[in-house]
């Protein structure tokens, strides 16, 4: 069974989502109504967290940087505040995915299994990540990499799309195609979660993000890494 952890103070939203997820069978939801009852809840494994922004104690964000000390599961962002520096925010804090509210439950399923499908894929790739690319040596173990000696530390989904886009030197990829690549899943038209990670990387690893030399872009393309050699 699988074990979600469901930050919520709507109470309605919140049973009508436990609801909807556990009649699918296959789905144990535990749901939080505050940033402290989740902190007490998050004390055990769970599968994936699904995250509200707006809390009566704290902030999403806030929360969801605090349990990435000891969580490396999935956190989905659900918000009503989908502008995009709150996007940036929160995948910056360790998010993995974001969802807007309103939200469809269908749409929500979809992304929960992409999220869960997307753990599953990175546990049989690992085996092949580590090597030197150009510039860039690669550390799965430990989801960092060495960019021109400087040792960087990225979120196990950073990690992830540089370690996509290194293995495909030269090649464009759409966001669309990267979501496919590691959610295994159709990104549904919204492929903003591509866009802020990729951001976010740019940040960690570019010496000026807003003339990146390594994860570079065109328009209509896609993106696409240049190695530097």
């Amino acid at each position: 069974m699988t074990q979600i952890l469901l930050v919520e103070d709507d109470k309605v939203i919140c049973d009508i989502t436990r609801y909807f997820l556990e009649g699918q069978k296959q789905y144990q939801v535990t749901c939080a109504r505050t940033g402290g009852q989740a902190m007490a809840y998050a004390r055990e494994p769970f599968d994936l967290i699904i995250m509200d922004i707006l809390l009566p104690d704290t902030n999403g964000i806030d929360l969801c940087r605090a349990l990435r000390k000891w969580q490396r599961c999935p956190i989905l962002f659900s918000s009503c505040l989908d502008d995009a520096d709150t996007m940036v925010r929160a995948l910056e804090m360790g998010g993995d995915d974001f969802i807007a509210k309103p939200f469809d439950n269908k749409v929500l399923l979809a992304k929960i299994q992409a999220n869960l499908r997307r753990v599953h894929m990175d546990t049989r790739r690992e085996r092949d990540e580590s090597g030197f690319f150009g510039a860039f040596c690669l550390h799965p173990q430990t989801h960092q990499a060495t960019v021109e000696g400087r040792s960087v530390k990225l979120s196990q989904i950073e990690y992830r799309i540089l370690s996509y886009l290194v293995h495909h030197p030269g090649v464009y990829l759409s966001g669309q195609q990267i979501y496919q690549a590691l959610w295994g899943k159709d990104p549904l038209g919204d492929t903003r979660t591509v866009q802020v990670h990729i951001h976010n990387l740019r940040k960690k690893i570019e010496a000026d993000p807003a003339n990146p030399v390594y994860l570079k872009s065109v328009w209509g393309k896609g993106y696409y890494f240049n190695s530097g050699e």
